[in-house]
């Protein structure tokens, strides 16, 4: 939207992919550090290219979430906000990735407080190319 002043399915995707990460972290989709302000998905990348999904994740969840369903979700959300709208997955392909983050919680047990670092895989469930995003497990 922001290049071409029409919203799009992709421009719609993008802010999906914001919101759900102002569900995972907490935070609004500008995040202010050290008086200065930044949107969610700079603070968001460094973190998560570095394998630790627990420092992005919501304190208020107590660390009480599959980790490997986290790691779903936040890589669903980081495909949604690729910069290049053609590289964004369709909303289809994100409720999929959605339908699979849930099953991974439902059969998964609860991991208090882990994050551990991911292999980085060029495929995922969902058909969203993950190819620079830690895969789930």
């Amino acid at each position: 939207y922001y290049n071409t002043n029409k919203l799009t399915e992709k421009s719609d995707v993008y802010s999906f992919g914001v919101v759900l990460l102002e569900l995972i972290t907490g935070h609004r989709a500008i995040v202010t550090l050290k008086s200065q302000r930044v949107h969610i998905l700079q603070w968001v990348t460094p973190k998560i290219m570095s394998g630790d999904v627990a420092s992005i994740a919501d304190p208020r969840l107590q660390g009480r979430y599959n980790v490997n369903s986290m790691w779903k979700v936040v890589e669903i959300a980081l495909s949604c906000g690729e910069e290049k709208a053609i590289r964004r997955p369709t909303m289809t392909e994100v409720v999929n990735g959605l339908k699979v983050a849930i099953e991974i919680e439902d059969r998964g047990s609860v991991r208090e407080g882990v994050s551990g670092s991911l292999s980085f895989e060029g495929h995922s469930q969902s058909g969203i190319d993950s190819s620079v995003y830690p895969s789930a497990r």
